[in-house]
């Protein structure tokens, strides 16, 4: 029942759009439903102990342990939102897209600018904030509706591929992060360079189509010096200070939410002591988008409940003795995460194996849970953002764009494959 309960709840998060019900309701109610039919019929629930399952006598106990890993995540999460906030307030992207109007001419010349900048904006501020502030900016820039669709193709994928590299970068790669699953240095040593072959490859290609030919004109933004300056500076000091989270990781060993945590306090502290009067932390949290935030928390213990059951331990003892090699089953999972959303897919897949920490399993799926994304809209949060902000048609993006992103993921995982000094499937 408990399953099926997991399979209804994550049919409608799949199918908002269609039955106009917000993805945050189904994800909320499966997670409660699923651990009160635990509780209530008190079914047999386990740990994972050295790869073994072992029998827990306290549900209660056991789903309090979930809570607080969930919560990790939905912490960080809360901390990055909030300071994206202060530096919208304090013009900090329209500053950004000043500095657009004062060095673009063509549109081919836009196309490489907004997607660099939104695959390294994604690797700094996660890719989901990266795609709502292009998004932000397109709108203002490109009148043309249609014309605008092709940016953002281009831009989901340059933002999931900027993602995957960065500990920060994506819900995922911060999940797999945050549960020890790989280390900040490693992760940028092994991912960097097939992320940027991915968004290259497909932007490259993507350049040539004849929509991007002549020249781009933009409306003048109307900022005052002192507002740019103003922009310009928080702008600056707030990426800085989110840069500041892994490294702050490395040398404390702190968790990454109580490194987003501090650096949201160091910024809240700098613009209190510069904008005393202007300041207001109910601003900050009216921007927060909870709804999801929430639904994140729903889908991480709507997992722990098929984890605690030991069906997920069961599918990856499964897998592991029908699939030859675990290189193939990463390519199927990235080629499902084009169809449903990555984090419960990631979610699950930290459950199901315990591979060691920095083993090329998590190298490899960090990759593919990010770019495999891009293949289709629904595939990622960044594209389902883009589609609800936008309009983009789902068949639209299938037809022009997916072809696209299908190259740049198999560019990156060729490169994966290759790199690897044992090279077999």
């Amino acid at each position: 029942m408990i399953i099926l309960v997991f399979i209804i709840g994550y049919l409608f998060i799949t199918i908002e759009d269609f039955v106009s019900i917000n993805k945050v309701i189904p994800s909320i109610l499966m997670a409660t439903i699923c651990w009160s039919l635990i509780m209530f019929w008190n079914i047999p629930v386990f740990e994972l102990s050295n790869r073994y399952l072992i029998k827990c006598k306290d549900p209660y106990h056991l789903l309090l342990i979930h809570l607080g890993k969930a919560s990790e995540i939905v912490f960080f999460l809360v901390g990055a939102m909030s300071m994206i906030s202060i530096m919208d307030m304090y013009y900090g992207f329209e500053a950004l897209r000043v500095l657009f109007y004062s060095n673009t001419n063509t549109k081919r010349k836009f196309l490489w600018i907004i997607s660099l900048l939104s695959f390294l904006l994604s690797a700094i501020i996660d890719n989901l904030t990266a795609t709502i502030i292009i998004i932000t900016i397109l709108k203002k820039i490109i009148v043309d509706y249609k014309e605008r669709w092709y940016y953002l193709g281009l831009i989901i994928i340059s933002a999931n591929a900027g993602g995957v590299w960065s500990p920060i970068g994506d819900i995922t790669t911060t999940m797999l992060w945050i549960t020890n699953k790989v280390t900040t240095i490693n992760l940028v040593k092994k991912i960097f360079i097939p992320s940027v072959l991915c968004m290259c490859i497909s932007t490259f290609i993507g350049s040539l189509i004849p929509i991007f030919d002549g020249y781009i004109t933009m409306k003048k933004i109307e900022l005052s010096k002192k507002d740019f300056k103003k922009g310009l500076w928080m702008l600056k000091i707030g990426l800085f200070l989110m840069l500041l989270v892994p490294l702050f990781k490395t040398i404390t060993g702190i968790p990454p939410y109580m490194g987003m945590m501090f650096s949201f306090g160091i910024l809240c502290l700098i613009t209190n002591i510069y904008y005393k009067n202007h300041f207001s932390m109910n601003k900050v949290f009216k921007k927060l988008d909870f709804s999801s935030i929430l639904f994140f928390l729903g889908i991480l213990l709507s997992i722990s409940s098929l984890e605690s059951l030991g069906i997920l331990y069961n599918l990856s003892y499964w897998i592991n003795h029908t699939v030859t090699s675990w290189k193939i089953t990463t390519f199927i999972f990235g080629l499902i995460s084009s169809v449903i959303d990555n984090v419960p897919l990631v979610a699950a897949v930290i459950a199901m194996f315990s591979y060691p920490i920095d083993h090329e399993f998590w190298h490899f799926i960090t990759y593919i849970s990010g770019t495999g994304g891009s293949i289709f809209l629904i595939g990622s949060s960044s594209g389902i953002t883009a589609m609800g902000m936008e309009k983009i048609d789902f068949f639209w993006y299938l037809k022009k764009i997916s072809w696209l992103a299908l190259i740049g993921y198999l560019t990156g995982f060729i490169y994966l494959l290759l790199i690897d000094p044992f090279f077999s499937l």
